[in-house]
């Protein structure tokens, strides 16, 4: 019962002012882990490389390519849990703020029956793109350096 009190009265424009704050921190967040762990990778397969090119230590290599492929899963795993989080908190927003409301029924066409498209949904394949094709490297280059432990060094 006291929810459904709660639920009949509108917030305040403090209250939404948090929320609306909230999400962008929140999404803010988001951008901000994409571009961390896009760097770590990048590092990672500029180590890589050097090592290839240099020496070709089978197990360094290999090792390498396994502690990255689970570093890569383990980025995957947090994005997409955030991700949905962040669209948790813009569908609210599409609830309470009437204007944000409107703005997304208006460019996206809403139907009465697809309401969870907001502006953040871009960033779902954004989340689970570079993740994906960061791990299908990864596992090109495990294989690589398993068929090919013994290649000839330069």
């Amino acid at each position: 019962m006291d929810q459904q009190v709660s639920d009949s009265v509108s917030p305040s424009q403090d209250e939404l002012n948090r929320l609306w704050q909230h999400a962008l921190h929140e999404e803010r967040l988001f951008h901000d882990r994409l571009n961390y762990f896009s760097a770590v990778e990048i590092g990672l397969l500029s180590v890589f490389a050097i090592l290839y090119n240099k020496d070709r230590p089978f197990g360094l290599l290999a090792s390498l390519t396994v502690a990255a492929l689970v570093f890569t899963l383990f980025w995957l795993l947090l994005q997409y849990k955030h991700w949905r989080y962040c669209a948790f908190i813009y569908s609210r927003l599409r609830e309470i703020v009437p204007d944000y409301r409107t703005t997304v029924d208006t460019y996206f066409g809403q139907s009465a029956a697809d309401k969870r498209t907001t502006a953040f949904s871009f960033s779902k394949p954004l989340s689970l793109a570079a993740p994906v094709l960061f791990a299908l490297t990864w596992i090109a280059f495990l294989i690589w350096v398993i068929l090919n432990p013994f290649a000839e060094t330069r």
